[in-house]
């Protein structure tokens, strides 16, 4: 029994940096995210490790303001895969010191291109407003296109365009082979309700698949029909080219 007029500690009260950390239940509370969660952004590197006290491990305030960041990038509609790519926890990515000095350089003189790609979930901002690559694979096929003498702002604006270009027709095209996918898909028989965790994490699983196919369709028709349409163009641009030079003599 504790004695009278001697406070007994509560676990769950929030204590500050001052005081020693948080351990993951108050971090929890301090955050407003599961414990569940905040150990699997662990996993994924999304968070720096705790430091460990006996057996017990405390977080700091780094790793609160690293949470709240992941809070708000999701409440913009990005993955934790496009997070982690914006909170740079795959720096090894093929390229990557490039990317965020081109796009460090589009920011400055090309905000239009800058916005444009940041609608498309490209590039994207953190909460303390610092220009992140999201997509470093995007940027980097746009970027091979110099090969054939596009510049660097050029290759942008045409991804830009693109990606323009196809938002209804992509849009049309996921609900429907969504709506497929789940109609082939057989449902659970037992009729038990599922809980929030296990929702997410099969919408999650579902959203990917449905990526990958998707992904390879789309490959497989555009080379199909790259394969007779730009043979024919650059005849026609050949033509053309020909047509001005004998016009012009």
């Amino acid at each position: 029994m504790p004695q009278r007029g001697v406070q007994t500690a509560d676990p769950y009260a929030a204590v500050t940096d001052t005081d020693g950390g948080y351990t993951v239940e108050q971090l929890s509370r301090k955050v407003g995210m599961s414990p569940r969660n905040i150990r699997a952004h662990q996993a994924r590197k999304l968070l720096p490790p705790p430091v460990r006290r006996g057996r017990v491990a405390y977080y700091d305030e780094s790793h609160v303001r690293r949470l709240e960041t992941i809070k708000g990038l999701q409440r913009q509609g990005f993955n934790l895969v496009s997070i982690e790519a914006m909170l740079g926890t795959h720096r090894s990515e093929r390229g990557g010191a490039t990317l965020e000095m081109l796009i460090g350089r589009v920011e400055t003189d090309h905000p239009a291109l800058l916005y444009a790609l940041t609608r498309h979930g490209v590039v994207g901002r953190t909460d303390d407003g610092v220009v992140r690559v999201v997509r470093p694979r995007a940027l980097l096929s746009a970027l091979e296109l110099h090969r054939i003498g596009l510049p660097p702002i050029a290759a942008l604006r045409l991804l830009s365009e693109l990606l323009d270009s196809t938002q209804s027709a992509t849009q049309h095209l996921v609900e429907a082979a969504g709506t497929r996918l789940l109609a082939l898909r057989p449902g659970t028989q037992d009729g038990t309700r599922r809980s929030v965790d296990a929702l997410d994490a099969d919408a999650a699983a579902l959203s990917q698949g449905l990526v990958n196919v998707l992904a390879e369709v789309l490959r497989i028709a555009v080379e199909n029909r790259a394969r007779t349409a730009l043979p024919q163009l650059l005849s026609d641009a050949d033509d053309d080219q020909l047509g001005d030079i004998t016009g012009s003599r």
